[in-house]
This record gives C-alpha cells, sequence and structure tokens, in this order.
C-alpha cells in the first residue's frame, strides 16, 4: 500500500456521531485496500444460536449479494465517469482542431454522468459514507438512542420502497420509452433508468443491513426482542408526536413552510442521513395525508422527475465540473502533488514565528484555487498541518480551528464549485450574473479572510510568546520548492483562463485541467500509475453522487414552492418588511444564517437561489454579481458554524479533536468570517467586486 497520506474521500465523509470505526473509516479502507474488495456486514451469530437457521443464510445470501452489487456499481461508476471526461475531451479536441463540435456530446456525456453518480450514491450507502448528523441519536440514555434510530430507520425505509416502486414506474412509463433525445435520438429510458438501478442498490444494501440486523436480534433471545420492542414503540411515539406537533401548528395557522421546516428539523436531528432527509421532505411536500396538506400533485412522479432532471437529464454541463474537480484533487492528494503546494507555502512563510499556522493560510490560497471545495480543502490540509502546528506549540485544539477556519476560502475562491452552478439556479435572466464575473467575485473575500486569520495568528503568536522563529530557507529553497509546485499551479490558470477568455465553457476547461492533472501525475511527476485510476476515480464518483443527490433532492421541494406561487408571497413578505435594502440584505443574512445550520450549502443554495435573487436585484437594486457573493459565503459559513458544522465534523476526526471543543476554538475564526460576511454586504460593490469589474 501507498506511504502518501490517504485519498480525500476517506477523510471527506464523516458521521458526526462518536465511535472508533466511523463510516468514513470503512469506506477508506475499502477503496485503499482494493478497489474490489468489500468489507462484509458485522459478523452473523456462529456456532449456538438461538437464530433460526434460514434467518441466517437469507442474511448470508443477501450480504454477498450486496457486496458482488458494489463490484457492478464501482465497475460501471468509474466506465460512466470516464466516458463523461472523454467524451468532453474529445468535444474540445473536434471543436478546436477540426472545427466542428462533436454531435452530441452534451447528451453523452450528461447521460453517462447520470450513470456515474446514482452508482456512486449506492456505493456510498453500502458503506455508510453519507453525511448523518447523530447529536441527538447517538447521545442520552440507551432506549433514547434506540428509538431514535429506529424511527429514523422507518423513515427511510418507507422512503426507499416508495423511490423503488415510483422510479420503475417513471423509467417503464410512455414518459420515458417514447421520449428521445434531441441529437441522438437516444430513447429517454436509458439515462431514466439509472435512477430506478440506482435505487434497487440502496434498497438492497438496506435490506442487507435490516437482515443482518435481524439475524443478529433473534440471537439476542428474549431480552433482544424485549429491547426492539420498546425501540420500536419509542419510535412510534416520536412519529406521532411530530405528527401532533405539525396538526397543532396548522390549527394555529403556521405556513406550510415552517411545519415541513420542523418535520426537516427532527429527522435531521434523529440521524437520517441528510441525502434521503431531503428527499423525504421533498415528497411530503407535495402530499396531503393523516390531515397534513401541504401543496399536493397529483402526479406522483413529480419529485422523481424533478430529481433526475436536476442531476442531468436536461443538460448537466455545470455538475459534470463537479465530478472534474473532484477527480483533480483525489489526484492531487494521491500523487502527492498537494503535499509540494505545502512545502512551496513552508519556504514562504515557514519561518515566521508560529509559522506553521501562516503555512496554513498561504496553503488554503492555493488549494482554493484548485479544489472549490471547503471539505476537500479541509482534507487535504488537516492530516498534514495539525500534527505539524502541535510540534510549533499550538495547542491540537488551536491547530484543528486554524485549519477549519482557513478551509472556507476552497468554497469562495474563483473555482468555487456553488459560484459555478449559482447562474443556473437563478432562472430570472435579469437577476442571473456573468459566470465569469461571479468567479472573481469572491477574491476579496479571499483576500480580507487571508489577512484577518493572519491577523489573528499573529496575535495568537504574540499572547503566547514562546513559538521559536526558524531561520530562512534562502531564496534557492524558495526557488525549488516554487519551481516544484509551478506546473500544479497551471491547473487553475487553465480553468479560468479558458472560462475568462470566452474559450472554453466550464466543464471543457475542467476537462482539459483533469487531462493536465493526469498527465502531471502520471508522466511528470511519475507518483501515480494508470492502475491507480480506478481508485482514484471511483472516490471522485461516490463523493459527487451524494453532493449531486443533494442537489437533485433539493430540487423537489424548489419546484414545489415554484409551482406554488411562493416566489411572489415571498418577495410581498420581504418588501412588506423594509424598502430599504441595507435592512433587506441584514434580514437575508439572517435568514441564511439559520438555514445554513441545517442544510448543505450547496442545497440550501439550489432551493433559495431562485427566490431571493431576483427579490434582490429587481426590488432592490442589488448587483447581480454582489448578491451572489452575500449568498454563497454566507451559506459557507455553516460549515464552520457550531453545532452542526460538517467541516468541524471533517477536521474534529481527523485530527482526534472532541467537537465539543473544537466548537469552541473555533468561534475566533468564525467571528472574523462574520466579520469578513458583514463588510462585502455593505461595502459598496464597487469596492467589493474591483475585480470582476476590471475583467468585465
Amino acid at each position: 500500500m501507498s506511504s502518501r497520506p490517504p485519498g480525500i474521500l476517506g477523510r471527506l465523509r464523516s458521521s458526526a456521531g462518536a465511535g472508533a470505526d466511523t463510516p468514513a473509516d470503512r469506506l477508506h479502507r475499502y477503496v485503499m485496500n482494493s478497489a474490489l474488495n468489500v468489507p462484509a456486514l458485522p459478523p452473523l451469530p456462529a456456532g449456538e444460536t438461538t437464530a433460526p437457521r434460514v434467518v441466517l443464510q437469507v442474511a448470508g445470501w443477501l450480504d454477498q449479494y450486496s457486496r458482488g452489487l458494489v463490484r457492478f456499481a464501482l465497475f460501471g461508476a468509474v466506465v460512466a465517469a470516464l466516458v463523461t471526461f472523454l467524451t468532453v475531451l474529445v468535444d474540445v479536441f473536434s471543436l478546436f482542431v477540426l472545427g466542428v463540435s462533436l454531435r452530441g456530446a452534451e447528451q453523452i456525456s450528461s447521460f453517462a454522468f447520470l450513470w456515474a453518480i446514482w452508482l456512486g450514491v449506492s456505493i456510498a450507502v453500502r458503506q455508510g459514507a453519507v453525511t448523518v448528523i447523530s447529536v441527538v441519536s447517538a447521545r442520552g440514555p440507551a432506549w433514547w438512542q434506540r428509538s431514535v434510530q429506529t424511527f429514523s430507520g422507518l423513515a427511510l425505509g418507507l422512503l426507499l420502497a416508495y423511490a423503488v416502486v415510483q422510479s420503475t414506474r417513471y423509467a417503464v412509463g410512455e414518459e420515458s420509452l417514447r421520449s428521445f433525445s434531441a441529437d441522438l435520438s437516444i430513447r429517454k429510458v436509458y439515462p431514466i433508468a439509472s435512477m430506478t438501478v440506482g435505487y434497487y442498490l440502496i434498497a438492497a444494501h438496506y435490506l442487507a443491513y435490516l437482515a443482518n440486523g435481524l439475524a443478529r436480534l433473534l440471537d439476542g433471545g428474549r431480552r433482544s426482542l424485549r429491547i426492539s420492542a420498546q425501540a420500536l414503540i419509542g419510535a412510534l411515539t416520536i412519529a406521532l408526536l411530530t405528527w401532533g406537533v405539525c396538526s397543532a401548528l396548522f390549527s394555529l395557522g403556521a405556513a406550510k413552510l415552517l411545519v415541513l421546516g420542523v418535520i426537516f428539523v427532527i429527522l435531521t436531528l434523529a440521524g437520517t442521513p441528510v441525502v434521503f432527509m431531503l428527499s423525504i421532505v421533498g415528497i411530503l411536500s407535495t402530499k396531503a395525508f393523516l390531515g397534513l396538506t401541504f401543496y399536493p400533485n397529483p402526479d406522483q412522479i413529480f419529485p422523481f422527475r424533478q430529481t433526475q432532471n436536476a442531476m442531468g437529464l436536461k443538460g448537466a454541463s455545470e455538475l459534470i465540473v463537479i465530478l472534474m474537480f473532484l477527480i483533480v484533487a483525489e489526484v492531487l492528494n494521491e500523487s502527492g502533488m498537494s503535499d509540494r503546494l505545502i512545502r512551496f507555502a513552508v519556504s514562504i512563510v515557514g519561518h515566521f514565528r508560529g509559522g506553521t499556522a501562516y503555512v496554513c493560510q498561504v496553503t488554503s490560497m492555493l488549494a482554493s484555487g484548485v479544489s472549490g471545495s471547503a471539505q476537500a480543502d479541509a482534507a487535504i490540509m488537516t492530516p498534514l498541518l495539525v500534527p505539524a502546528m502541535e510540534k510549533d506549540g499550538y495547542p491540537r485544539d488551536v491547530a484543528a480551528a486554524v485549519v477549519s477556519g482557513a478551509s472556507i476560502k476552497g468554497a469562495i475562491g474563483p473555482l468555487s464549485i456553488m459560484f459555478i452552478l449559482y447562474p443556473a439556479y437563478v432562472q430570472d435572466d435579469n437577476a442571473s450574473p456573468p459566470a465569469g464575473q461571479l468567479l472573481f467575485s469572491g477574491v476579496g473575500a479571499v483576500l480580507l479572510l487571508f489577512f484577518l486569520q493572519a491577523a489573528t495568528i499573529y496575535w495568537v503568536v504574540r499572547r503566547r510568546g514562546f513559538f521559536v522563529k526558524r531561520p530562512f530557507a534562502g531564496a534557492s529553497a524558495v526557488a525549488r520548492a516554487t519551481g516544484s509546485a509551478l506546473p500544479i499551479l497551471s491547473i487553475p490558470v487553465i480553468i479560468l483562463g479558458g472560462i475568462l477568455s470566452g474559450v472554453f465553457t466550464a466543464p471543457q476547461a475542467a476537462s482539459v485541467a483533469l487531462l493536465v492533472t493526469f498527465l502531471l501525475a502520471f508522466f511528470w511527476y511519475s507518483t501515480l500509475t494508470f492502475r491507480d485510476i480506478p481508485r482514484v476515480v471511483g472516490m471522485a464518483c461516490v463523493e459527487t453522487g451524494v453532493v449531486t443527490l443533494l442537489l437533485g433532492d433539493s430540487a423537489i421541494l424548489a419546484g414545489t414552492l415554484q409551482n406554488n406561487g411562493f416566489g411572489a408571497d415571498f418577495s410581498s413578505f420581504l418588501t412588506g418588511i423594509t424598502d430599504n435594502k441595507y435592512v433587506f440584505l441584514l434580514v437575508i443574512n439572517l435568514l441564511l444564517l439559520m438555514v445554513g445550520i441545517f442544510i448543505e450549502p450547496l442545497p440550501a443554495l439550489a432551493i433559495l437561489a431562485p427566490f431571493i435573487a431576483p427579490i434582490a436585484v429587481l426590488a432592490y437594486g442589488i448587483d447581480p454579481v454582489h448578491i451572489g457573493l452575500i449568498m454563497v459565503f454566507n451559506l459557507v459559513l455553516a460549515l464552520i458554524h457550531p453545532p452542526i458544522g460538517l467541516v468541524l465534523f471533517l477536521v474534529s476526526r481527523i485530527a482526534k479533536v472532541p467537537i465539543e471543543r473544537l466548537s469552541i476554538t473555533v468561534l475566533p475564526w468564525l467571528a472574523v468570517s462574520i466579520l469578513v460576511l458583514f463588510l462585502i454586504t455593505y461595502l459598496p460593490a464597487g469596492v467589493v467586486l474591483w475585480l470582476s469589474h476590471l475583467l468585465q
């Protein structure tokens, strides 16, 4: 096995609960040991057991079947991802060498992308590599934990049963069988079936876990049955109380969206995987049941059509960028190229007193130009820089807080995935900003973060006073480190230069950048082999699948709200509060900070951007680029906002720092970030967006 740091995915998705063996650990073992070595479920009872033999046989068979399905899904996901990448790349070659665009390239890449992400999601579910907020379900008395977890499990089981039935109806319906793609006349059933296959695989993994749990339950005798009965009664009680609260809110005249928000919070705190919780809430929003009436829609296929359309059925050009960027990030980490970026930062600022924290700041600036993701930056920096800072004299919890605060630059840097997707979510042409200007809108915010966070480090260093100042390595060492890192720094130049010049679209630029990354890893640095491709691409597919399904699930609620006139109601509500744009911006910032606590940034952006952006631009005259920057920056802060910031849980797990302690030590960095938020909100747009306007 390679001695390099483990891949990004192994550190990127960590459950928020306690325990020595997290889902991320299991997924990391699986991918790093062998691309096809799927770990078994918890061992079934052996020897003397009270469990019926037939139950043991079925559980063992389902486990083997589930493991075989993961092998199939991994192979299919890697092939589909490579088809996506190569199709876009061949289209670039055809366009710029032969002078003609490859006919149907966008459809082929979009349809292949759908298969890659649905198969990737199924692997993530089998390995537990999905985000779970377990601050409630993993704490308290044992009976409480079992009740909450059973409630979450029942909700997930009902969702999967419903999804399997309805996605099958969608795939075999006339809409699917009798519709064809525009350019290549491909039957729509082929891309639509990716959802059906994905849900079948996920349901098979769920059944394997269920059968395994049943076998171990029956082996426990009467005591286990009694405990399980108590858990089931507790789960049904929670469901009844949830229904009672929702009914009471409706009787008091509460808004439908508020009631959905209550269900959302309860499911989140119960430990329902976030990627499926959004789907449950979205589907419920289209129903009327047990006296609860939301936004009834007679079209039972609507949630699944909406999800599949948002995930790429109607074109996945922006979403394909996520896959490309995550493969780039995986290659950088697996090939050791990310280490070269860190060594470059060390050569520049490592000699300062307490210099490793400054190295973290510089590294985050460099990584923000490559990854486009806060989680990816945190996964790159934490295992390397937290121990280094600890050796430099920083307490481990302070070092973890430094990395957490620095990592958010990736999500607002020039290659931010959220910036790339934002214009696609804002459907009003008058409120949608130019993509090139938006990409550079965060440069000012990144610089403000860099200098204010560096000032915070200086204050910490001066306060402690015992950090050792190292001698400067010398100009020759800087030159060597620069020469080693320079080819890597060409990657963001290719992407941004291609997009801004109009030569490339975003996916075309990303595909060329990925090709350059592969060439550097295989031939320039020679630190990666072709045998590593399935592992690297497979890890990126799993992560892309989870992220993209979050967007698809959020599209259900967004579409439902749009179809029921929520935009007009929301506009009337906000304009009724104030006609002052500065007060409006304050209200929006407070709203987004609250929303971001419970929803990941990308799905929150997908739900809210279509409504907030037009109001800000048309009713209050705010610059479209400016409101886009404010929304993205605000939602990104939720990643380091206690109590359930996802970057905090990621860094906490990797750095082995208690989440409670990290939630305290990160507060100065969060305070600095909120200060930057208000600066970019209330400073004149011409100052905040100086680089965007210069490019215009």
